[in-house]
């Protein structure tokens, strides 16, 4: 389905056009491509220590660049939304449900 970041992140901007600002750095796209690796690390694999602990740290690292839990929160279920965009035809409902049960699954250990 290919790179789903550029469409990640502007579905992100056009929700939260406040957080667009945030990434005015990240100029060769490093940091967002970093920051979906992560989402796509801890979906795959929701049960690791490292997994667990980063969500939940960086659930806390957000907090102090002003980033609301709402927001925090929506970002995963945006990749969602892309991939499922992005998969078409290709997306099941069992890839929805297991999507779903693991992004629920992620956000419930770092609260």
């Amino acid at each position: 389905m290919g790179d789903p970041t550029a469409l990640v992140y502007a579905r992100l901007f056009a929700e939260f056009p406040e957080t667009e600002e945030r990434f005015c750095r990240d100029v060769t796209g490093a940091i967002r491509a970093e920051m979906l690796t992560m989402v796509f690390d801890c979906l795959m694999n929701p049960a690791g220590p490292y997994q667990l602990h980063l969500v939940r740290a960086e659930r806390v690292n957000h907090d102090g660049f002003g980033t609301p839990n709402e927001v925090f929160d929506r970002f995963f279920w945006i990749v969602l939304d892309a991939c499922r965009e992005l998969a078409g035809a290709d997306w099941t409902p069992q890839t929805e449900a297991a999507w779903t049960a693991q992004i629920e699954r992620v956000l419930a250990a770092s609260r």
